[in-house]
């Protein structure tokens, strides 16, 4: 029944997908030729990782003049026209602190020393600052918004002592929220991104469906199918962003998606809507694949929805909404990430998936390990 409850919705998905996906295009199309009133000096911090390239992709095509300040130690894969400054965060900002920005992206800081740092580094110097913080800053998910209570931070040490978050990320980068304001009073955004999908990404939970759904016939699918989800693709997140940036928008947003309820179901129909190979999904109880070892966080995606973190999928975007936020349909998504997970090397296609458990994590092993628990409980349905 559930089964074909989601038939159903796959075909309102690929008709409705069909249509959105040609209006994206045609948006593409026309936003593609629309750059900045005027170009900004713009600098990124964390612009080499997976956000990180297509934050610097968002800029530059927005006509933007774009350096990267990194340690060098990643593959940027990045064009020649944006310049990477070399150095590291923790000892050595030499190569940007001689210099004026009309804009700084921070992506990637886990303690609010490296803040503080920059901050001090850069003083008088900076017209713009964002933050790239994260949802986990909420005190309680379910249904927050960016008047929500945040975390409060409890470790015994000082908090600017820091190397590493540990296990009190959320409310470290409550402490990194607060002193990006102190450090550019009046000059400070905070974007609280949720799950982030896409090309690129480096979780490999959403491009473990994407393939596995491809592939066709009978699949696992664990929980609910209508426990709600959220996600937002990396470049929709990147694209906003830097149009905040450019407004010098200050404030907090939520940055997740899509703008109405998405439900697991939706998103697996979704997904199996891209592709003609027949498939069927097998809905199993959380409970009892949690008898077989399986584990949340350390295999299926969304599995949060509905154990873990309560109402970590239903957080308020209207914020962000009215600020511009769109989102792409999911087909793109699917679409462009099958392909580049296609044109990966075997290697890093095999390190770009989580399976169903650590031990499993390309995607034949999944297959294996999936195809041994809808055997057994097949067996218990009997």
């Amino acid at each position: 029944m559930v089964d074909a409850v989601m038939t159903n919705r796959r075909e309102f998905l690929l008709r409705s997908t069909a249509g959105a996906f040609a209006l994206h295009q045609r948006r593409v199309a026309y936003s593609a030729q629309i750059v900045a009133e005027a170009p900004l000096r713009v600098l990124i911090l964390g612009g080499t990782g997976f956000i990180g390239r297509h934050f610097v992709r968002a800029a530059r095509d927005r006509g933007h003049l774009v350096s990267v300040f990194s340690r060098g130690k990643t593959d940027p894969e990045i064009s020649t026209d944006v310049e990477m400054l070399i150095g590291d965060r923790n000892n050595d900002l030499s190569p940007i602190m001689s210099r004026d920005w009309d804009a700084v992206l921070d992506l990637a800081v886990y303690v609010p020393k490296w803040v503080r740092s920059l901050g001090e580094a850069l003083r008088g110097r900076v017209k713009h600052y964002t933050f790239i913080s994260t949802v986990m800053v909420y005190h309680s998910l379910g249904g927050a918004s960016e008047e929500s209570e945040l975390e409060a931070y409890a470790g015994a040490e000082s908090p600017f002592s820091l190397e590493a978050p540990g296990t009190q990320y959320g409310s470290l980068k409550v402490l990194c929220e607060r002193e990006a304001e102190a450090q550019f009073p009046g000059r400070s955004l905070v974007v609280r991104p949720g799950t982030i999908v896409g090309p690129g990404e480096r979780l490999g939970a959403f491009t473990y469906w994407v393939g596995r759904l491809e592939k066709g016939g009978e699949v696992l699918a664990a929980g609910e199918p209508l426990a709600p989800i959220q996600l937002i693709d990396v470049r929709d997140l990147a694209e906003w962003t830097v149009r905040l940036a450019e407004r010098k928008q200050t404030g907090s947003f939520t940055a997740v998606g899509p703008a109405a309820r998405f439900t697991w179901g939706e998103f697996l129909g979704g997904i199996r809507a891209a592709f003609s190979v027949p498939t069927s999904l097998t809905w199993i109880p959380l409970s009892w694949l949690m008898e077989r070892s399986l584990r949340p966080f350390n295999s299926l995606l969304f599995w949060p929805a509905q154990v873990g973190i309560p109402g970590s999928m239903e957080l308020k975007v209207d914020k962000a909404v009215r600020h511009g936020l769109s989102f792409r349909p999911l087909n793109a998504t699917i679409v462009d990430t099958i392909n580049w997970y296609r044109n990966l090397p075997a290697d890093r296609q095999r390190d770009s998936l989580i399976g169903f458990d650590e031990k499993n994590k390309s995607l034949e092993d999944s297959m294996a390990r999936e195809r041994e628990l809808l055997a057994a409980w097949h067996v218990v349905q009997r």
